[in-house]
């Protein structure tokens, strides 16, 4: 009788009993047993067919083991250019090139990657930030405001901003963070908004992600329209650097 239907996993014992039991007992009077035992085979059958759905949406209980979940494969990854997280400095110089970038020459920092270029027909700088093996793992790309032409630095790099943020949307879909505010005595659409910036009384800023890879777009105090992308692995390089450099504390 047990294979006329079987219980989910996780089904108590004991249901399948109290379920025949009611059965039983809300039998009406001369009802053949054999009967009866086929009644608690359909009720239980259909108590399982009811409780199956529910076990399986049920979350895990504290103790279950959990599955690991690789790095970008929990969420949304934000890349520049199509260059993969922990891509080897060569590589990621190499890939820039052929996208026609070219390194700007000097001796920088351990553990950057500078290149230039042109971004939204404007020059941008790009630095690509490396872990302790050479490979990347955070992007900063400025594109600052072009030399003196008499018009609105404002509203051009107002248009950069909208355009790039345009482009993430299409991208990545709705930003998770939209701020624009400014702060007495300036206001949006009163002539002054590059001044309310440079003077720190206004914040114009988006941003996609949250933990792990993440995308922020700012329209910062110099008027620069600034990107940055980061990976999961940026967060554990900068903390093994602060052990290491403060290890003596």
């Amino acid at each position: 009788m047990a294979s006329v239907c079987s219980a989910p996993a996780g089904f108590a014992p004991a249901l399948p009993g109290r379920t025949a039991m009611a059965s039983v007992c809300s039998a009406p009077a001369g009802f053949a047993p054999a009967l009866l035992g086929r009644i608690a085979i359909a009720s239980v059958c259909s108590a399982a067919a009811l409780l199956m759905p529910l076990l399986a949406a049920a979350p895990a209980r504290a103790g279950d083991p959990a599955s690991p979940v690789p790095e970008g494969k929990g969420g949304r990854v934000y890349t520049f250019a199509g260059i993969a997280w922990r891509t080897p400095a060569d590589s990621v110089r190499a890939l820039l090139v052929a996208r026609g970038y070219r390194e700007v020459p000097g001796a920088w920092p351990k553990g950057r990657l500078i290149c230039e270029g042109r971004l939204f027909d404007h020059w941008t700088t790009l630095t690509g930030l490396l872990d302790d093996r050479g490979r990347l793992v955070r992007w900063e790309i400025s594109i600052p405001v072009s030399e003196p032409t008499g018009r609105d630095e404002y509203a051009i790099q107002r248009r950069v901003y909208d355009d790039a943020v345009a482009e993430a949307e299409a991208k990545y879909g709705r930003r998770r963070v939209m701020i624009e505010r400014f702060k007495f005595p300036y206001e949006r659409g009163d002539g002054r908004e590059a001044r309310a910036l440079r003077e720190g009384y206004a914040t114009i800023r988006s941003a996609w992600g949250t933990r792990g890879d993440r995308l922020e777009i700012t329209l910062d105090a110099s008027l620069s329209v600034v990107l940055v992308y980061e990976s999961p692995a940026w967060s554990a390089t900068e903390k093994e650097r602060r052990r290491k450099k403060a290890k003596d504390l």
